[in-house]
């Protein structure tokens, strides 16, 4: 009887292991840019390129890690995101916002291809995103139809982007038409230089 107890308790603590449900197939150590493992240097990346307190239409994450990296699947080939900054475009085909600031996102991504990876996240299929003939999307690109990313940045409107640092420290994010803190070509400069 003594055994039979002690086989249903330990079963039941087997049982009501925490599984996570946040895994990726791309979450095994030194694959997931967001990991601890991951990150090869020490030095601590400045916020203060980006206005505090401003108007987002997320949750902040400035000057705080950046949440775990996970998209469904890749429009482009993924990127290698080692040792390198991170900007992040939640978008959607059917904003027009959105599609305004792609050609200012190429000639970030084009300008600074060396210190930083530009991805585009849609909340949409591969396919539509394929579709899309203008703009052209010159960086990388990806989709997640569940929003898993999305809901982790507690993104409510879009465009949204965010910048992470080598160290995986938020450094910049918003809406990049911003009046006081616009995203551009030189503010990424200065970001990515400090």
């Amino acid at each position: 009887m003594k055994t039979l107890i002690f086989l249903i308790i330990i079963l039941s603590l087997v049982s009501c292991k925490k599984v996570n449900t946040n895994k990726s197939p791309n979450d095994k150590l030194g694959t997931n840019p967001f990991q601890k493992d991951s990150i090869s240097n020490n030095k601590k990346y400045s916020t203060k390129f980006c206005v505090k307190n401003k108007k987002l239409w997320a949750n902040s994450f400035l000057g705080k890690p950046a949440p775990l990296f996970t998209v469904e699947g890749w429009v482009s080939d993924k990127p290698n995101f080692k040792n390198k900054f991170i900007l992040i475009d939640f978008w959607g085909t059917h904003c027009p916002q959105c599609k305004r600031a792609i050609p200012e996102l190429n000639k970030i991504s084009k300008k600074y291809k060396n210190k930083l990876i530009v991805v585009g996240i849609a909340t949409t299929t591969k396919n539509r995103i394929k579709a899309m003939k203008s703009p052209v999307i010159e960086y990388y690109s990806a989709y997640d139809t569940h929003g898993t990313l999305k809901h982790r940045y507690g993104v409510r409107g879009i465009p949204h982007v965010v910048i992470i640092a080598p160290d995986k420290t938020v450094v910049w994010e918003g809406y990049p038409f911003l009046g006081n803190d616009k995203l551009t070509v030189e503010k990424v400069g200065k970001i990515i230089n400090q």
